[in-house]
């Protein structure tokens, strides 16, 4: 009987604090469930398979379950300690009432025993109920075709249990440490801790605004995206650290400014309400930074991976404007094998290809032939090797009018000085000038054909500048060409090269037929595998679809997750601190009616204190958006191409969703504070 009596007594010490310990229990498991999802996930062999993004998808679910197990230990110690805090009277008074520290430990060892064996299960089983359906969810996001099956995996049980049941182990340790070295009048006063009216620490003051604002400043004053990126995490590490050093000092001072304005202060709401968060506001401070840090997370994680997985189409019309697209050139050096016949010859077996798949669709072939040179703010082009100080590289297309006829059913007609220009970075000009011997030709009109006019924006740089000219005939290609490479030894290169014309073709098909395109690449791959020294490389929208929907419905997956996951540890934390304040005020509550203050005077300085507490951490994670929300939209420029409004649109949705999900909460807390209040 003696055996069972310590495991009674911790059963029954769970029952009595339900309160606190249930609300531990269900986000225990939560959290052994999501740590079980995202493991099983990221070792499923479906992922494996996957060919576009496959590598960074499982990279991205591996950091994903790192985050996961980091964040476990972080929350869960945060709520044992908690718990340790409220019930260390309790503990107390065991010891007073004649039970040894080693007796409370062992009732505390069957507590926690208690408590991992529910939350490990409880996680388990509805991991193992919901895998399929996370696994089902993911795989639509990333837009992946896998035969659905039910699996069951042992070491994804037995790596959870690895590690979660030593988590909770290092957590009783940690607190049998804090029984074994307390004394029980320690204990008696453990849930009062910070009651002394506390000081303003200038320094830290200090060095929460210096790091704030230097935060803030690094966010509105980078141009560069490159930059945005390498200086992002120092950004975030500084806002951290100014963060929390504000909410335990700032706080501080600013209830001290109010307290010496003796107009504001000697009012009976503002007397009490002031006097209260002062003198709770030490022990407070980090908790509500910490929770102004979460919330920020979230509006962080929501808003870019939602921006990001919804600006995919967006991004792959920017990167092409047509669905598939090659070229081809002959690089042998002392005879050519491939010539416009051959070209002819591929084009037909891919009309074929499409014809057999009943795919509608449009084609054009484009005799081209391209060189490199520089990037100028004048009319002149020139050979890139002549400077690379000043300017960047361009790619530069030549073609004749009558290709550019044929291709585009016109009927233009060049003088032998004339030129069609289109161009994605240079100025409108009336003549253009090549090359050292200054050669002048008249632009005739500038075009903007599709697949010739390379898209370019510079608020998303994801295009280099591009530079198409149509001549009269060859020999004008020719000799401007000669006359852009003035260096003699290029020279040579360059007519030889001349000889050797580079194909385009552009298909553009609906892309529900983008499925289509690995038939197409196998179909190249294998008729140039006949030429020896054939250069070819082809691309499509599909491909590039298929990538980022792999990478970026994994990112969006990840930030669900995670989001969802920061959601909870706010609720929670917010939940356990609407508890401490109800504990904590319930003496008062009786104090201030005794000192003759009404009972609806009373409602109202709890009403402000509560409202202040709960809200102020979300307006300052709002604020924080709002600095961070230009450095995030810099770093886009490489990831999507999106406009600000519809990036600030999304991010607005996300705030008001938690607003929303935030207020909802403070009513459900507010009611477990006024209970506790009341009794």
């Amino acid at each position: 009987m003696k055996t069972l009596f310590y495991p009674r007594l911790a059963l029954s010490n769970i029952k009595k604090n339900s309160q606190i310990y249930i609300p531990y229990i269900l986000t225990s498991a939560f959290m052994v469930m999501m740590y079980y999802l995202m493991y099983s996930l990221s070792n499923d062999e479906a992922i494996e398979s996957m060919k576009a993004g496959g590598t960074t998808t499982q990279l991205i679910l591996d950091y994903g379950v790192y985050v996961v197990g980091i964040f476990s230990v972080i929350f869960l110690f945060y709520m044992n300690s908690f718990i340790l805090k409220r019930r260390k009277k309790e503990f107390a008074l065991y010891n007073i009432l004649g039970m040894e520290k080693y007796h409370v430990m062992l009732v505390l060892l069957f507590e926690s025993l208690f408590i991992m064996m529910v939350s490990i299960v409880l996680g388990i089983i509805y991991g193992l109920l919901f895998n399929r359906l996370i696994f089902l969810i993911f795989i639509k996001l990333v837009h992946f075709s896998t035969d659905f099956t039910l699996s069951f995996d042992a070491s994804n049980v037995l790596n959870t249990c690895l590690i979660f049941i030593p988590l909770f182990l290092l957590a009783y340790l940690f607190n049998a440490l804090q029984i074994r070295l307390s004394h029980p009048i320690e204990l008696l006063r453990g849930g009062q801790t910070g009651e002394k009216e506390p000081k303003v620490k200038w320094l830290i003051l200090i060095i929460g605004i210096i790091t704030l604002s230097a935060g803030y400043i690094l966010a509105q004053t980078i141009e560069d995206p490159g930059i945005a990126i390498a200086l992002f995490f120092g950004a975030v590490i500084l806002v951290m650290i100014g963060t929390y050093c504000l909410f335990t000092s700032g706080s501080i001072a600013l209830l001290k400014l109010l307290k010496n304005n003796r107009h504001y202060y000697y009012q009976t709401k503002h007397f009490v309400s002031v006097s209260q968060l002062l003198y709770r506001m030490k022990q407070n401070a980090v908790g509500l930074a910490s929770i102004c840090l979460l919330c920020t997370c979230i509006l962080v994680i929501f808003s870019s991976t939602v921006t990001l997985y919804l600006g995919i189409e967006e991004t792959v019309m920017a990167y092409s404007d047509s669905s598939y697209s090659a070229s081809f050139q002959d690089v042998g050096i002392n005879e050519r094998e491939f010539d416009e016949s051959d070209m002819n010859q591929l084009y037909n077996q891919i009309e074929q290809l499409l014809i057999d798949n009943d795919i509608d669709y449009d084609m054009i072939n484009i005799p081209i032939y391209g060189i490199a040179t520089l990037s100028t703010s004048s009319n002149k082009v020139v050979d890139y090797y002549n400077s690379l100080n000043d300017s960047t590289t361009v790619d530069t297309y030549f073609m004749t009018v009558d290709d550019y006829n044929q291709t585009y059913h016109e009927s233009i007609v060049l003088e032998d000085n004339e030129i069609l220009v289109s161009s994605n970075y240079l100025d409108n000009y009336d003549i253009l000038t090549f090359g050292q011997d200054e050669l002048e030709y008249v632009v005739q009109s500038t075009f903007t054909q599709k697949h010739l006019l390379p898209i370019k924006n510079e608020n998303y740089g994801i295009n280099d500048d591009a530079l198409w000219l149509v001549f009269s005939d060859e020999n004008q290609i020719r000799q401007v060409s000669l006359s852009i490479y003035y260096n003699n030894t290029i020279k040579e290169e360059a007519a030889y090269n001349l000889d050797s014309t580079k194909y385009f073709f552009f298909i553009d098909y609906d892309k529900s037929n983008d499925d289509i395109y690995p038939l197409i690449d196998n179909l190249i791959d294998e008729y140039a595998s006949h030429y020896t020294h054939l250069s070819y490389n082809y691309d499509s929208q599909g491909a590039f679809r298929n990538l980022l929907q792999e990478v970026y419905g994994s990112v969006l997956f990840l930030g669900v997750f995670l989001g969802i996951l920061f959601l909870l540890a706010a609720i929670i934390m917010m939940y356990y601190k609407q508890l401490s304040e109800g504990y904590e005020d319930r003496e008062r509550y009786e104090i201030m009616q005794n000192v003759g203050m009404s009972l609806q005077e009373v409602k109202q300085c709890i009403s402000s204190q509560v409202l202040i507490f709960f809200f102020l951490p979300l307006v300052v994670a709002m604020i924080h958006m709002a600095f961070a929300f230009r450095m995030i939209k810099l770093m886009f420029q490489y990831l999507v191409v999106t406009t600000t409004s519809t990036m600030l649109y999304y991010t607005l949705i996300v705030a008001i969703i938690l607003i929303a999900i935030y207020a909802i909460t403070y009513s459900i807390t507010a009611r477990t504070y006024y209970k506790i209040v009341k009794q």
